[in-house]
């Protein structure tokens, strides 16, 4: 006898003998599983598939969307979790708790499939949450809908953070931050490792610390005057600082402390980085167990003085001691914001996630990755499984960690970086490896990197809205080809290009500068954004584009389609793009139909809106885009404090129109106020004049064909 339960969008059923059955909401059945034994921590689904997506990733298999299992870590470079979505139409996601967590970062829960058969092994108690889910895109909505939907990071998130071990002293840290702003390369905050609260690595310690050390304390030679520097530096530089934390102690009386209290884990930090080596762990007996609320509660605590004087988020490293450390660390960072603030909203950078730690407003980065073309290529990969799996906020050491980079992979990471969902660079200490700061890698490294934040900046909007639509949907923005374009066989695996919102992103990821480029079937713009697409002049063979299928084709040469004051035609595809890249070069491209908002250049998120929007819209098609404002730095987004502006484009009329609509005065001084209209036609670009925003607008071109030659002009009316 079948008992169960049915809902708007599948039912569940089981039977007295412990067999389950997924359908979906129209009674199609997604899988039935053999009887489930409890006593043996086993449970099997029959399924169709012998690939699923969602797992997770490393630097092992980054590069590959789907995968046959999960056997769930947190690590340096690799997260894997308990999770996946299945082809068959439904997701699945497994929970074991807390009791459920295993030394060096392990989970008590994993499955693999083989011979039709997905095999979940667990240990008890444990629950199988099960989603029906027809497609990949809407695997992801349930998933949020289960663990709870992303915040709405600060604005500030989405601009660029730079990072270093090895901060020198006071005088070095205001160098740098004049040399930003001298130099004008845009910037929201510094974030700095533990040499800012200490001038000695613990790495070495033993169990009893050392009664000098101190974990909550400044290092004078950097901080002499705390509250004094914070203010300053965002007052005449408008930067932020986000600070270093590791999840263990140093200082001999608050470890004898937290160990009389039990507040201990038993195990210590894993040494290496992917894989882990625990032959090489330290830490032992100094690694916080922060799934203890009482230890939560005096770590929070402890942390008050630090937002008193002005730190402003916090970068959470080497806290893979047990599987949920980074969320439960983060929800004590929380509760100390909250408890002096309880509107700001919170971010913390960490450096492996679980799903359902976005809910906090955390981001996760991927690692101590080294600063080599091997590991730029392996960054979209990780970024694209990450999100799949329920960490949409991922950014990377731009530039590699571990030793020296080179102005050219240096160059090449910022575009990447531009397009991820967090833009940080991070270098170890010097003499191992010299700062990323862009005016230490020569002239022509340095134009570029400033092109690619600039980029970042002008993205500033579009990027902040499909944050918000993110929160509101589930629907994530940063994802594989595959979600955008499900029956294409070429883009099952892609992972070196993405979709960023309704953009296509094929970033140049190799040293010779080779494109590598797919575009799906249909009509495709270079996206035309200033500085994101430049060709090389001169260049007798500056790209190919080979339709698809490969093989004997019709071959076009071109060494104007990235760059030049008019517009070149669409490409068809499906197609190839190969050829020599501009060492400025990031290839970007929108459909027709795109309505793409872009700011000014501006210095820092604050600065916006810095002048007009611009509104690009790329004809053949009808479009919209849903630009949303807020203030930028309170969680009043979550009662509806936004401003949302309708923008729509009507092709049969060539108009562009918009409605406003919530909290006009949600975003205050940061708000737009002014618009203009890039129409981009096939053959040309059409600006319109900037006018006010207002509650209500329009702008009509009125486009004619010239008879000889045959070129399209337009005017506003």
């Amino acid at each position: 006898i079948w008992k169960g339960i049915t809902t708007s969008f599948g039912s569940a059923w089981a039977t007295q003998q412990g067999v389950l059955k997924l359908q979906s909401h129209d009674s199609k059945r997604l899988f039935i599983s053999w009887p489930w034994e409890m006593s043996k921590g086993i449970l099997k689904l029959r399924t169709q598939e012998t690939k699923v997506y969602g797992r997770g990733a490393s630097p092992d298999d980054a590069e590959q969307l789907t995968s046959n299992g999960s056997d769930p870590v947190v690590c340096n470079k690799g997260t894997y979790v308990p999770y996946y979505y299945s082809p068959d139409g439904y997701a699945a996601l497994g929970v074991v708790g807390n009791a459920g967590e295993k030394p060096w970062g392990h989970y008590a829960a994993n499955y693999t499939i083989s011979k039709g058969i997905v095999t979940w092994s667990f240990v008890r108690p444990f629950e199988l949450y099960l989603m029906p889910a027809a497609t990949l895109h809407e695997s992801t909505q349930r998933l949020f809908d289960l663990v709870g939907k992303p915040r709405v990071l600060p604005r500030y998130a989405f601009g660029f953070f730079a990072s270093r071990w090895g901060w020198e002293s006071r005088a070095y840290i205001e160098d740098t931050l004049s040399r930003f702003r001298q130099g004008r390369y845009p910037i929201d905050a510094v974030i700095m490792d533990f040499e800012w609260f200490t001038n000695e690595s613990d790495y070495s310690f033993n169990s009893s610390g050392k009664t000098y050390y101190k974990d909550f304390g400044y290092n004078p030679v950097l901080w002499p005057n705390p509250k004094e520097q914070f203010a300053a530096y965002r007052k005449d530089f408008n930067i932020r600082v986000g600070l270093l934390r590791k999840a263990r102690l140093g200082n001999t009386k608050l470890l004898e402390l937290v160990k009389e209290k039990g507040w201990l884990l038993p195990s210590a930090e894993a040494g290496g980085s992917w894989p882990q080596n625990v032959s090489q762990a330290y830490a032992q007996d100094r690694c916080l167990n922060f799934s203890d609320p009482e230890l939560r509660e005096w770590y929070s605590k402890q942390q008050e003085h630090y937002l008193d004087d002005g730190v402003e988020f916090w970068w959470n490293d080497e806290g893979e001691t047990m599987f949920f450390t980074f969320h439960w660390w983060s929800a004590a960072e929380a509760a100390t914001l909250h408890a002096k603030v309880p509107e700001k909203r919170f971010f913390s950078l960490n450096r492996a996630w679980s799903p359902g730690m976005a809910r906090l407003g955390t981001a996760v980065w991927t690692g101590d990755i080294d600063p080599g073309w091997k590991d730029l290529q392996e960054q979209p990969g990780l970024m694209l499984n990450w999100g799949l799996s329920g960490a949409p906020y991922v950014g990377c050491d731009i530039g590699g960690f571990t030793s020296n980079s080179t102005p050219d992979l240096l160059s090449r990471w910022m575009q990447l970086g531009a397009f991820m969902p967090i833009m940080r660079t991070h270098s170890t200490i010097t003499p191992w490896a010299m700062p990323h700061w862009p005016w230490l890698w020569g002239t022509k490294a340095a134009a570029s990197i400033r092109s690619s934040l600039e980029l970042r900046y002008r993205l500033l909007p579009y990027h902040y809205s499909l944050a918000h639509r993110l929160y509101q949907t589930g629907a994530l923005w940063v994802r594989p080809l595959l979600m955008e374009f499900p029956a294409d066989p070429e883009v099952v695996e892609m992972t070196r290009q993405f979709m960023d919102g309704n953009i296509l992103v094929a970033p140049v990821l190799n040293e010779t500068s080779e494109r590598d480029i797919y575009l799906p079937k249909g009509s495709w713009f270079s996206l035309r954004a200033s500085n994101i697409t430049q060709s090389l002049e001169g260049c007798d063979d500056c790209q190919r584009i080979i339709h698809h299928p490969k093989g004997p084709s019709i071959e076009k040469k071109s060494n104007n389609l990235f760059g030049g004051d008019q517009q070149s035609p669409p490409i068809e595809g499906p197609a190839y793009i190969t050829g020599k890249a501009a060492f400025t070069e990031v290839p970007a491209f929108v459909r027709p139909g795109t309505v793409l908002p872009l700011a000014p250049v501006v210095q820092h998120s604050d600065a916006l809106p810095g002048g007009p929007l611009e509104v690009q819209v790329y004809a053949g098609a009808d479009g919209e885009f849903d630009l949303i404002e807020d203030d930028g730095e309170t969680l009043s987004y979550e009662a509806g404090g936004v401003r949302t502006m309708h923008i729509k484009w009507t092709e049969a009329s060539s108009t562009l129109s918009w409605e406003i609509e919530g909290s006009v005065l949600a975003p205050g001084l940061q708000g737009f106020r002014e618009i203009f209209v890039r129409f981009i036609s096939g053959t040309d670009t059409f600006t319109s004049n900037t006018r006010p925003i207002g509650i209500t607008g329009a702008v009509q071109f009125k486009v004619e064909v010239e008879a000889a030659p045959q070129r399209e002009k337009a005017r506003v009316i």
